[in-house]
């Protein structure tokens, strides 16, 4: 299946993520450190590795992670071992690409984004794990640069990034039928002080039914929700309580859990430590209105996922949090930090982050 928020017991979830405890140990399967493989990654720290900012958790066996380098790893084991499943038609193009975005329904077919100016941003898929490549979309634009996509059970998928000389955002859409993207009929168009997104952990924008919803920022006013209700035919927008002035603050993250809550998280990228209110909103109409919680997160938060029954987690670098009342309070979930968080649909929870750590928990 897709990698969307999944719905489940409350109880259920909570019972899991009780067992997080800080430092490596507690981050599963392999007992112990051990020497990387090419892709630079096990369970637990690694001391070199990529920046993995992408994540599909499709199970608590499979996973497939992204990032710099450029990185596409899989593991069918939870963790035990990983695959360089690297496309090599992007291998040593650009020493600077970055795979940023990837959806999976097994751990056969998978789609990953790549972001960077004009031709750098594509996306391609897989049928076979990995083993070869697709390129299903490339941009032409040179002041093209995809920030993410998500995608619903039947392929159907938007990616969006940042505006074009027209002064709107790019929306793609992908045709299930035909494995093809299209430019979106209309797009919503950005604020005039510069308004951009960021390719921070791919979860930027999240499908939910006929919606679509993304997020924004550096903007120098405050984070915006842009929203479609019919399929990205037309756009509205809501105003989001987090600033965002430039160059790298505002909303970096989205989730949705499919009954109209859902929660933004971000800050600013350059005061990673700097937590509180302005670091999150939440929504309890599918995004056309926000409001800032009572309680933020302990710092810049780049990934959030929906467990359910308004349970929420948000990831950074400086530590993991939850809201267990639909965002409107945050407390510390963990003192390890990531890049990004997903759930599989077997409630498995999967961390990627920096120097090419991957955790789950038990």
């Amino acid at each position: 299946m897709p990698c969307l928020p999944q719905r489940s017991s409350a109880a259920a979830v909570m019972a899991s993520v009780a067992f997080l405890v800080s430092g490596c140990a507690s981050w599963s399967a392999a007992p112990d450190p051990v020497t990387p493989d090419p892709a630079g990654l096990r369970l637990g720290a690694i001391e070199q590795g990529p920046s993995l900012r992408g994540l599909c958790a499709v199970s608590a066996d499979v996973c497939w992670v992204t990032g710099s380098g450029p990185t596409v790893a899989l593991t069918t084991d939870g963790g035990a071992s990983w695959r360089d499943v690297t496309p090599l038609l992007i291998q040593g193009e650009d020493p600077a690409l970055d795979v940023r975005d990837v959806h999976a329904r097994d751990a056969t077919r998978a789609w990953v984004m790549c972001a960077g100016p004009g031709g750098a941003s594509r996306i391609l898929r897989t049928d076979d794990g990995g083993a070869t490549w697709t390129v299903e979309h490339r941009e032409t634009d040179p002041a093209s640069f995809l920030d993410g996509f998500d995608m619903d059970a039947t392929e159907r998928a938007v990616a969006y990034g940042d505006p074009l000389a027209d002064g709107r955002f790019r929306v793609l859409l992908r045709d299930p039928a035909t494995a093809r993207w299209r430019a979106a009929p209309s797009a919503p168009a950005a604020l005039s002080s510069g308004e951009a997104a960021f390719a921070a952990s791919g979860t930027g924008i999240r499908l939910d039914g006929a919606r679509t919803v993304f997020v924004t920022g550096a903007n120098d006013g405050t984070a915006r929700a842009l929203i479609s209700e019919d399929r990205a035919e037309s756009w509205s927008a809501a105003t989001i309580p987090i600033p965002a002035p430039k160059p790298a603050s505002g909303a970096f993250s989205l989730a949705l859990d499919g009954e109209g809550r859902g929660v933004a998280v971000g800050g600013d990228f350059t005061a990673r430590e700097r937590g509180g209110v302005e670091c999150a909103a939440f929504t309890k109409d599918g995004g056309a209105t926000w409001t800032a919680p009572t309680v933020g997160p302990r710092g810049q938060r780049a990934g959030s996922c929906a467990l359910g029954d308004g349970v929420f987690l948000a990831t950074g670098q400086t530590g993991t949090d939850i809201s267990r009342d639909g965002g409107r309070t945050w407390e510390a979930f963990s003192d390890e930090g990531f890049h990004c968080v997903d759930r599989a649909a077997d409630g498995s929870l999967w961390f990627v982050g920096h120097r090419g750590r991957v955790a789950r928990l038990r």
